[in-house]
């Protein structure tokens, strides 16, 4: 378990699981495998057949290109956590080197 310090005028200290973070990353890697594997290229199926762009259903089918952008949006939403975590990650990287830097000083090694 990590901790971290608040700062910018924040108190008190977050504790980073280094597991949960890794297991938090591994479930938005397979939500986000999942989105783009399979529903974008099934709504891009979806949206280009004759049913769905033309004749009598079209009208009916247009409440599907919201729910359709919801879908990638959600994606979008996914992909930016995982960002955010990969984020947390390279900081505590780079904490670490710190930590172990000044260590070094201090041993005078």
């Amino acid at each position: 378990m990590a901790n971290a310090s608040m700062g910018g005028g924040g108190s008190g200290t977050i504790n980073i699981n280094p597991d949960e973070m890794a297991s938090i990353y591994n479930y938005l890697h397979k939500i986000l495998s999942e989105l783009e594997n399979n529903a974008a290229a099934n709504i891009k199926k979806l949206s280009s057949l004759d049913y769905y762009t033309a004749g009598k259903a079209k009208e009916a089918m247009k409440v599907y290109d919201e729910a359709n952008e919801k879908i990638m949006e959600l994606y979008d939403h996914y992909s930016r956590a995982s960002a955010l975590i990969v984020d947390v990650l390279n900081t505590m990287i780079e904490l670490d080197e710190n930590i172990a830097k000044q260590i070094i000083v201090k041993l005078e090694v």
